[in-house]
């Protein structure tokens, strides 16, 4: 038995698929199908019931779950700490989404290098979910993320708040609006970005007003937001005039006007994997961001 067929096993009793498993891998899935045999084999007994429809686990499977879980746990806390001990230092890989420089800036400066002098910090763009995903494995030690998954072995501190708000064509009535409502979006196309929708019961109202809503893609700088300029179109963004996502919108053509005060806020939370809250690895990087956004930033 060896340490990446556990880390294969898992992989694949997470996603309860071999496919979507091979992707998180970075590997084929053929690879990673002899890898789960090599361990059925080692271990006297299939891990998976592979039907037709899903993949299951077997007893087998479910009983070791939680022990190949904590055995790759203590594994990666040994190397980090060696890594450490060996450098000298500590490197900290901080994932990030598309967040405010303000708070990059004050999770860097004021946090980190507070709690952790000699911590070199590396930031990685990432989607949240995705950076979620990188925490539970080890990967990556902090994520800034704007999403939440209720799993035991995370845990999460608020740090930013931020008012939600319609980017609208520049021309009357928008232009006069002090906040936007669901009547004022009549007639309007909603373009919503993959993974970006707020969709929650709150904001109904706003579905139910507009004429349709149309998934758009956001992967060419600007596309957005001339669209808007240009036709009867809207969209959610940020009212902070730093958010990334309110800049990307921002500009001739586009006005960007709040949500009422009772609509949901855009929230940004520090995420980390519980079982590192040491004293010797994120502890002190925890304990200040606890003090330091004990009142959460608002925009």
């Amino acid at each position: 038995m060896e340490l990446r067929h556990l880390r294969h096993f898992l992989a694949v009793a997470d996603a309860l698929s071999y496919s979507r498993a091979a992707e998180a891998l970075h590997m084929a899935a053929s690879p990673l199908s002899r890898s789960i045999q090599q361990l059925e084999h080692d271990l006297g007994g299939p891990l998976f019931d592979r039907g037709t429809r899903r993949v299951e686990l077997t007893p087998l499977g479910a009983a070791l779950v939680p022990r190949a879980r904590k055995l790759l746990d203590e594994v990666d806390d040994i190397t980090r700490s060696v890594r450490r001990q060996a450098r000298g230092q500590q490197d900290i890989l901080l994932g990030t989404r598309s967040v405010p420089a303000t708070l990059i800036r004050v999770m860097t400066a004021e946090v980190i290098a507070e709690a952790a002098p000699a911590a070199q910090v590396r930031l990685q763009p990432m989607e949240s979910v995705a950076q979620l995903d990188e925490i539970l494995r080890g990967r990556m030690a902090l994520g800034l993320v704007t999403r939440r998954v209720h799993e035991r072995r995370l845990e999460y501190l608020e740090l930013m708040q931020e008012t939600s708000a319609l980017a609208l064509p520049d021309r009357e009535p928008f232009r006069a609006l002090t906040a936007v409502s669901p009547e004022d979006l009549t007639g309007l196309r909603l373009l919503v970005t993959k993974g970006g929708e707020v969709f929650g019961s709150e904001v109904q109202p706003y579905l139910d007003a507009v004429a349709d809503v149309v998934t758009a893609d956001n992967s060419l700088p600007g596309a957005l937001a001339t669209i808007i300029a240009t036709s009867d179109s809207c969209c959610f963004t940020l009212a902070n005039p730093e958010a990334p996502w309110h800049r990307d919108l921002a500009g001739a053509g586009v006005v960007i006007r709040p949500l009422p005060a009772s609509m949901p806020r855009g929230t940004t939370y520090l995420a980390w994997r519980t079982d590192r809250a040491t004293p010797d690895d994120l502890g002190p990087i925890i304990a200040r961001a606890r003090e330091r956004f004990a009142v959460p930033l608002m925009y």
